[in-house]
């Protein structure tokens, strides 16, 4: 089986993620700060951005394998 995935965006804002997702800004943050969502930051203090790419491959390790899914 093969499977064919594609992103409009390899970056996200964490607003544009929040409302993505359905979220608020606070809790994209927090996720951000405990390492549940992977970002990018270029510069200390500077605005982070979701990365969709290793999200997406995160969720298809946690996925591997499991024939339910």
């Amino acid at each position: 089986m093969s499977l064919t995935l594609s992103l409009d965006a390899p970056l996200l804002s964490i607003a544009e993620y929040a409302k993505r997702s359905g979220t608020s800004v606070d809790s994209v943050k927090k996720q951000c700060d405990k390492g549940h969502l992977p970002f990018i930051q270029h510069e200390q203090r500077g605005k982070r951005y979701i990365n969709m790419v290793q999200l997406m491959k995160r969720c298809e390790e946690a996925n591997a394998g499991k024939g339910w899914n």
